[in-house]
């Protein structure tokens, strides 16, 4: 049996996009990326949470896509549903890392009704890092190997 659709997880840290604090902006924004990649919505909601947090869900032609900002935490987390089998959800993300502009994303891809054997079924994740946190953490690595070194 095929795979009938496909989901995409990503979560987005240390995300620069303070402008995205606003419900309207938000909504401005993903309705623009996705009209760049011939997306069009049929519907946007979106609401401010009493956490604080936004959500927000379009509704598009075969699937949907749902995000969740933290702007206190600088976090985002972005689901990308389409009911198509050879649908392609990377470039989505792509385009909504370029608004979050994170430092450090982790993406999970999922086939739905897939009917495989459990054994067989398995997500594939993947984590990027942005170059400047990569500089970060190496520079943190090469501080605790001389400080090491200096004790003993």
């Amino acid at each position: 049996m095929d795979i009938q659709s496909r989901l995409l997880t990503v979560d987005f840290y240390n995300c620069k996009g303070e402008k995205y604090t606003s419900e309207e902006a938000l909504r401005a924004k993903v309705s623009e990326a996705l009209r760049t990649l011939d997306l069009v919505p049929l519907q946007i909601i979106s609401d401010v949470q009493e956490s604080g947090h936004l959500s927000l869900m379009a509704l598009l032609p075969d699937g949907h896509l749902a995000l969740h900002v933290h702007p206190e935490l600088r976090h985002v987390s972005l689901d990308i549903y389409l009911c198509t089998e050879d649908a392609a959800l990377d470039p989505i993300a792509r385009t909504m890392r370029r608004v979050f502009q994170p430092e450090k994303t982790k993406t999970t891809h999922l086939r739905r009704g897939d009917f495989r054997s459990p054994g067989e079924i398995r997500p594939k994740t993947t984590t990027r890092v942005a170059p400047i946190r990569k500089i970060k953490s190496t520079g943190a690595k090469v501080i605790r190997i001389l400080a090491r070194r200096n004790r003993g």
